[in-house]
């Protein structure tokens, strides 16, 4: 039995030692050209380079997000199965509650990879010079401001939720089938107001379709510098969309260790940096502790608005 015992002990640090000697098959939880899938494929060449081994994009969508999910939790904790993953997963549980895995529990956080700040367009004949105005015009409104999101429990719904929140406001969510098509209701008049990912909504503001009101990150986005931080108006505001990898609960710590070596490589490309860039997002890494620390954070933050807005499980 005390064999047994030590050869469990070993075996993890044993074989994480001589990791990879196989390629690593990297699952996108979501279908071909979103944010998740082109900041995986963006990485997969460069970690390769560190790794000396391939890193294979696995698209399973489905289920929002959980068909992949169920792949990566139920995987061997080895290091060969890993999991891009969007800003949702956080509230994932909230909405998902009769899974077969457990969001919280079965896996475990590797790093953040980048962050898309998000664009909140209003009509381009909005009346309001700024964010101060245009949340006072708003607050005037009698009834609830409708604003369109990107699908229940996406980022943009969280955007929209918090800005309506800290701006005093009430608001009703119109849900559209992605992106593009809720920056469109903001064209068409439909709604009032969108929290856009850059690609879906950058165009239509540069033909002059849409106006970018604010950004929803902390600070000034470097693709578009002249367009102010919503924290600029409303202190400590900061909600985006963002990517993380994760790998089953229970990958040893050394095979972490070299993962972690091959993202601060694949982040630090020119090229990398600046693909990201055309699409809006940007390296932000955080590895290990830091990263979880992060995810309680937007859990609490999330969880807390999925429960004021009355958010119904899928």
């Amino acid at each position: 039995m005390w064999r047994a015992l030590i050869w469990l002990l070993l075996a993890g640090p044993a074989a994480a030692q001589g990791f990879p000697d196989r390629p690593i098959r990297l699952v996108v939880v979501f279908g071909p050209g979103g944010g998740a899938d082109t900041t995986a494929r963006l990485l997969a060449g460069p970690m390769a380079q560190v790794l000396g081994q391939s890193v294979l994009i696995e698209n399973r969508s489905g289920g929002g997000g959980t068909q992949g999910g169920q792949v990566v939790a139920t995987a061997p904790a080895d290091g060969y199965t890993l999991m891009a993953d969007a800003s949702a997963l956080v509230v994932r549980h909230k909405l998902h509650p009769n899974l077969s895995f457990d969001y919280l529990h079965d896996f475990t956080p590797v790093a953040r990879l980048s962050v898309m700040p998000l664009l909140l367009v209003v009509p381009p004949g909005e009346r309001a010079e700024g964010l101060r105005e245009y949340i006072a015009e708003l607050q005037a409104q009698a009834l609830p401001v409708q604003y369109a999101v990107a699908g229940i429990g996406s980022a943009s719904h969280f955007a929209g939720l918090y800005f309506l929140q800290r701006a005093g406001v009430r608001g009703e969510a119109v849900a559209y089938r992605g992106g593009s098509p809720g920056a469109m209701a903001v064209v068409t008049g439909e709604t009032r107001l969108n929290f856009a990912t850059t690609p879906s909504a950058v165009a239509l503001v540069q033909g002059g379709r849409l106006r970018a009101m604010a950004v929803s990150s902390d600070r000034r986005m470097r693709v578009l510098p002249e367009v102010p931080a919503v924290a600029e108006t409303l202190p400590g505001f900061a909600l985006t969309e963002w990517i993380g990898l994760y790998a089953p609960a229970g990958t040893p710590a050394p095979v972490l260790a070299r993962l972690h070596q091959a993202l601060r490589h694949a982040l630090a490309v020119p090229e990398v940096v600046a693909r990201l860039a055309d699409v809006g997002a940007e390296p932000a890494l955080l590895e290990g502790a830091a990263f979880g620390r992060f995810i309680d954070e937007q859990r609490s933050l999330m969880s807390g608005l999925a429960d004021t807005a009355g958010m119904k499980p899928e």
